[in-house]
């Protein structure tokens, strides 16, 4: 007989990982075990005894020949290694007596600036797949003679926001620094953190932000367009 199964949306592992593990914690609690996250985001959980557990997640930035010896250390602090997501954001899971993963705060700043300079670098796969749907809608323009005007100015729209991705995940990044600047603090105590963390202020403030931002990008574009 198959255990069943559920699905919850992930709040973000890159800047919200102490929620991110309270939410493991609760579910546990509840009895649904976390199995993984996938592609989607989606964090899956299968039906279990409810568990007395803590979670923590791992940023992961050595070479795969390296997981081995790197699962062992964990091993070995007491903590069971339970999945990764793309070889990057490891998963494990301790009782709740178990000690932190990282000793000090200097370590989890690391991680932290770590984890930061990753993704600022991985965007960049973004603009340039921006440039080529920029390039694709200009040939297209002038091989198809596009009379919707709205049609063509949605679609650079569209290229330049793609290729805009690194300067978003800067400012994202600078506003959760300011927003929580002492993280690395709570490298002890990350569940404190975690009820500090407003997940839905934290959206519409970038929502808002990147909106303004996007309309001066427009507005000058369209200046010189």
């Amino acid at each position: 007989m198959s255990k069943r199964k559920k699905y919850l949306y992930s709040l973000g592992v890159a800047y919200y990982p102490e929620k991110e593990m309270m939410r493991l914690q609760e579910q546990a609690a509840k009895g649904w075990q976390f199995v993984h996250m996938n592609s989607f985001g989606f964090l899956k959980f299968v039906q279990s005894q409810p568990q007395e557990k803590k979670f923590a997640v791992d940023f992961f930035q050595g070479d795969c020949t390296d997981i081995e010896d790197y699962l062992a250390m964990y091993e070995a602090s007491g903590w069971e290694y339970i999945s990764s997501y793309k070889d990057r954001y490891f998963y494990f899971q301790a009782p709740l007596d178990a000690s932190t993963i990282f000793s000090d705060q200097q370590s989890y700043q690391e991680r932290i600036d770590n984890e930061a300079r990753y993704l600022i670098k991985r965007s960049f796969r973004m603009t340039g797949i921006g440039l080529v749907i920029l390039l694709g809608i200009y040939l297209l323009d002038r091989w198809l003679r596009f009379s919707s005007n709205e049609v063509l100015d949605f679609s650079y729209g569209v290229a330049v926001g793609v290729m805009c991705t690194p300067l978003a995940i800067v400012l994202v990044s600078f506003l959760m620094r300011r927003l929580y600047k002492n993280r690395a603090s709570f490298y002890k105590e990350p569940e404190k953190l975690a009820k500090r963390q407003r997940v839905l202020r934290d959206t519409l403030l970038f929502m808002g932000v990147g909106a303004l931002i996007g309309g001066i990008i427009g507005f000058l574009a369209g200046y010189f367009y």
